[in-house]
């Protein structure tokens, strides 16, 4: 009987400790949105996630990746975080139709990275 109220105890102690374990951080909106068609070329890229973001002096924890429809970079501007959001000023003049991808890797508060990309379209 102690054995299997020991079972039981762990098997629900790692259960919860798992659920509390994957509760990552997840984005919940951007400018551009996923999947938009755009006529005109964005300024900057925005991301906003469920939780705040962690910074850390110095260093950037943060980053936000665009690339054109050849897979090329296009460059952007410092990343600026603000609680649960980041952005990047778009500094490379944007005029190539077709679909671009954006890309981010972020630090929650609580640690956990995430990634993830989606992308936008611009055309006539």
């Amino acid at each position: 009987m102690k054995t299997k109220i020991f079972l039981l105890s762990g098997a629900l102690f790692l259960s919860l400790g798992m659920g509390q374990a994957s509760a990552h951080t997840t984005l919940i909106a951007s400018t551009p949105s996923k999947g938009a068609i755009l006529k005109t070329a964005p300024s900057n890229i925005s991301l906003k996630f469920e939780e705040p973001l962690l910074t850390l002096k110095g260093h950037i924890i943060n980053k936000i990746t665009l690339t054109d429809p050849k897979n090329a970079n296009i460059a952007l501007g410092k990343i600026v975080v603000s609680g649960a959001s980041v952005t990047a000023q778009i500094l490379t003049r944007v005029t190539t139709l077709g679909k671009y991808r954006v890309t981010y890797r972020v630090a929650a508060q609580d640690g956990h990275v995430v990634t993830g990309s989606f992308l936008f379209t611009l055309q006539n």
